[in-house]
């Protein structure tokens, strides 16, 4: 039986209308365009002011090398337990009276009305810019951050009950700086003291002012958010004692 032949097609003018089907879908497709926030870019800086230097007091610096050997403040520290205690003692020895010849971090101290007067400076400064156009957003979000610091200072002081809020220097830090080769065990030790010495500084004062641990009251907080007078106090005892906590990168 003879094969029967398959009579070809011809595609001659395939590609014509694959060139048309593409012209139509491109016409008639719609793309999304990309979004984007509109922002007032900062200006440079051409001489950005210089940060102002840290003194040697307000440093608290725990050293460990990769011996494991300790240094306090550039002191030899041969028992770690013993940092909760020298850690106290960097928060407490200027509390009272500030010792100019000292060591140790300074204290300064708000009354009420200077509160209350930095208070209105941002709140009209707040009120300036918010009635001119083309304000930025990001420096007006920083003043009502700003007047938000001093309203929970105001608060603060009229639970202290005091006629001023002692408040330790805003440089002042706990400075932790390890080398790789340092044992976590050691590490750990040393962040372990540190929490340890903020506790017992903020439960001293909680036992002085209300008679009620700090434990307790961070407690309450925790069970019930809403929980405004404790969440007060909370509030006011990390103002009293504000362990800012830096940790140096590792070396070697």
């Amino acid at each position: 039986m003879a094969k029967r032949e398959v009579p070809e097609i011809n595609a001659g003018s395939m590609a014509d209308i694959a060139f048309l089907l593409l012209i139509f879908f491109l016409v008639t497709t719609t793309m999304d365009k990309d979004q984007a926030f509109l922002r007032a870019i900062p200006k440079i800086v051409v001489n950005p002011p210089e940060p102002e230097p840290i003194e040697n007091r307000d440093i608290c610096a725990i050293k460990a090398n990769s011996n494991n050997q300790l240094l306090f403040r550039d002191q030899l520290l041969a028992n770690p337990d013993d940092i909760s205690e020298k850690v106290i003692e960097y928060y407490r020895y200027n509390e009272a009276k500030n010792d100019l010849s000292s060591n140790y971090p300074l204290y300064t101290r708000i009354s009420l009305k200077e509160i209350e007067e930095k208070m209105a400076i941002v709140e009209a400064e707040i009120e300036r810019m918010e009635s001119t156009p083309d304000q930025s957003e990001d420096i007006l979000k920083y003043r009502y951050e700003e007047f938000d610091a001093w309203q929970k200072k105001y608060d603060a002081l009229k639970l202290y009950g005091k006629q001023s809020l002692p408040e330790v220097s805003a440089q002042a830090h706990v400075r932790v700086e390890v080398q790789k080769k340092t044992s976590y065990e050691l590490f750990a030790k040393i962040h372990t003291e540190i929490q340890e010495a903020i506790y017992t500084l903020r439960n001293d004062a909680s036992m002085k002012l209300w008679n009620t641990s700090y434990g307790v009251i961070t407690k309450r907080v925790d069970l019930d958010p809403k929980n405004t007078e404790d969440k007060a106090k909370l509030e006011l005892l990390k103002l009293l004692y504000n362990v800012n906590i830096v940790e140096v990168t590792p070396k070697n």
